[in-house]
């Protein structure tokens, strides 16, 4: 069974968080949040944004939605927020 996280904006920015496997991370309103992969895979989908991101150790991405994004861990991940 996956663990789930909740996690407003503020208590994310400029942190490093480990992840499970198949641990998820929700983000409410994260327009402008950086998330980069620093170990393992990611899987990032943001409510009313056509395409979902994966993210491989070292790649980075811009959130860009308003709404819910949820990032998914595949395998043991390490990701940082800023």
């Amino acid at each position: 069974m996956s663990a789930a996280v909740r996690a407003s904006t503020v208590e994310v920015r400029g942190k490093t968080i480990a992840l499970s496997a198949g641990a998820l991370l929700r983000l409410a309103g994260p327009r402008g949040l950086q998330v980069t992969c620093e170990k393992g895979h990611l899987w990032i989908t943001e409510e009313d944004q056509p395409d979902d991101v994966w993210l491989a150790a070292g790649q980075r991405v811009a959130l860009v939605g308003d709404g819910l994004a949820v990032l998914e861990a595949k395998g043991e991940a390490r990701l940082r927020i800023d």
